[in-house]
């Protein structure tokens, strides 16, 4: 995985498009449960590889970064994956985030 992706291109995102504290906290906390949970589920093993836990971490991290501009059910997470899929990013990260949302809201 590409070292820019893995640690500038999420936080350069976030910063962009994140203008609230909370926010930032939240997408914080979420990417350090991301990580753990890499370690511990990740295909069933304790043992991650690296970009998989980047994986995890990244989502964790920018999985909400469109809600301060895009709050409502009609469009959060929707105009970030397009944001996302405009600028290149992973399909893998991108369904994870969709998937994520759509469980959260029982679909």
């Amino acid at each position: 995985m590409n070292e820019s992706i893995i640690r500038e291109a999420p936080r350069q995102l976030l910063s962009e498009f994140t203008q609230s504290e909370s926010l930032r906290k939240h997408a914080l906390a979420v990417e350090a449960c991301m990580r753990a949970c890499s370690r511990k589920l990740s295909d069933g093993s304790p043992d991650v590889t690296e970009d998989e836990e980047n994986l995890w971490r990244i989502v964790g991290l920018i999985h909400d970064f469109d809600y301060d501009r895009w709050p409502s059910l009609e469009d959060h997470p929707y105009k970030g994956n397009a944001i996302l899929s405009e600028r290149g990013w992973n399909e893998v990260i991108t369904r994870a985030i969709k998937t994520s949302l759509r469980r959260a809201r029982g679909h």
